[in-house]
């Protein structure tokens, strides 16, 4: 029998809206679960963008108070090799799961049977939530042009978003040329495109039914 979300004990931390814009949008298109409409919300973030260091310690405070039936999760980027969240990650399920021993990286990150971690993109390599979501996109020629527009609007028209965040503008670009009227965001395209199934997507999607509905 499928395990029902109780949002009054459940939790999913992540870094930001753009996070939990993808989590529900993802969650809904996959499993028909509108994890939005629970009464407290399940996937919660910091308005202001709290990163990883929010999620971490959020989930610290609330995986130690939690009641016995509760499920909790995090997520964060894994980032590059010259910013690798993983030995904070590491260090923290090693200090919650003490004698039980912090759970392998890449093996869903489970400890207890309820609390868990997730990394974009897919608990293993280094990247982001831009990896996974530029991932599922499909690619179109729609989403190359807003690639290239905004790599135009950067070098020749001086369009302040730093070229580290090239893929980012260009997602939310593309995004906004597929319904001008909406608020766009990640959220938006997941919602209203085509989604592809990747190993990482449905690897997130196994981490997450074993951590809230199993």
């Amino acid at each position: 029998m499928t395990r029902a979300i109780n949002d009054k004990i459940d939790a999913l931390f992540v870094e930001g809206p753009d996070d939990g814009a993808v989590v529900n949008a993802f969650i809904k298109r996959r499993l028909g679960i509108d994890l939005a409409k629970h009464p407290s919300k399940l996937v919660r973030a910091d308005d202001a963008g709290g990163g990883d260091a929010w999620v971490l310690s959020k989930f610290a405070e609330v995986t130690a108070a939690a009641p016995p039936a509760a499920r909790v999760g995090a997520i964060v980027d894994r980032d590059g090799p010259s910013n690798d969240k993983w030995p904070k990650v590491r260090a923290l399920l090693a200090q919650l799961a003490g004698s039980d021993g912090a759970p392998p990286y890449g093996d869903d990150a489970i400890f207890r049977g309820r609390f868990g971690i997730w990394m974009w993109p897919d608990n293993l390599q280094h990247g982001d939530l831009e990896t996974f979501v530029a991932d599922i996109v499909p690619a179109s020629a729609t989403l190359a042009y807003a690639s290239e527009a905004t790599l135009v609007a950067k070098q020749v028209h001086g369009a302040e978003y730093e070229i580290p965040h090239h893929r980012k503008a260009a997602l939310k670009v593309r995004s906004v040329w597929r319904d001008a009227s909406a608020a766009g965001g990640y959220g938006h395209l997941i919602r209203n495109l085509e989604i592809v199934s990747t190993p990482a997507s449905e690897a997130f999607l196994g981490w997450f039914t074993t951590l809230f509905l199993t």
